[in-house]
């Protein structure tokens, strides 16, 4: 009986020392762990928005606004997710082309927007063009579209398109990829052969 209760006493304080080493290693581990995560939980804002507003002018002249329902912004990456977007692009304080879209994000550091899902430019004349999805990356980049692009000059053509880029003033758009053109005679709809 003697050996047996010896056994389990010297088992018993083997896994004593064993628990007490494992709590002072961890404690040395983790040391700064708690101060860290509180230093980045600082450090990193995030905001939900609802109703935003974002407007970019240059020499009192409105480059281009954008609308969006509700939102999210983290401040780590200075980047905002928006809902129900909708926007204009401005030249000489006038709009050339409206633009609506159901989800995209705003980079607040490259003021690049990338429009995602129902995405739809409409320009002054009446052409547009969709896509499943639009970037945006400044006043003098122009726009690039991939995904199901269709541009429409109402009664003239139908051009759809892999991928598409338009000029930074909005007057020329290059069509890469796999392309269908459709074009009508003016006034009908039918197609000229």
């Amino acid at each position: 009986m003697k050996k047996k209760n010896l056994f389990y006493i010297i088992l018993i304080v083997i896994v004593v020392i064993a628990c007490l080493w494992a709590f002072i290693s961890a404690s040395f581990i983790t040391k700064n762990f708690k101060k860290r995560l509180i230093e980045d939980t600082l450090g990193k804002q995030e905001v939900s928005i609802q109703n935003l507003l974002v407007t970019e002018t240059k020499d009192d002249q409105k480059s281009w606004e954008l609308f969006a329902d509700d939102g999210y912004y983290d401040n780590a990456t200075q980047v905002a997710l928006l809902n129900n977007i909708v926007g204009n692009f401005y030249k000489d304080n006038e709009v050339v082309a409206s633009f609506e879209s159901s989800k995209g994000t705003y980079n607040q550091n490259t003021k690049q927007i990338i429009l995602y899902e129902k995405t739809l430019i409409v320009y002054k004349d009446g052409s547009n063009v969709s896509a499943n999805q639009m970037e945006w990356h400044g006043k003098d980049s122009g726009v690039t579209a991939e995904g199901h692009v269709r541009l429409e000059l109402p009664s003239k053509v139908v051009v759809v398109a892999e991928k598409a880029a338009l000029s930074p003033d909005f007057k020329n758009l290059k069509v890469f990829g796999r392309t269908k053109t459709e074009i009508y005679d003016s006034g009908n709809m039918g197609i000229t052969k």
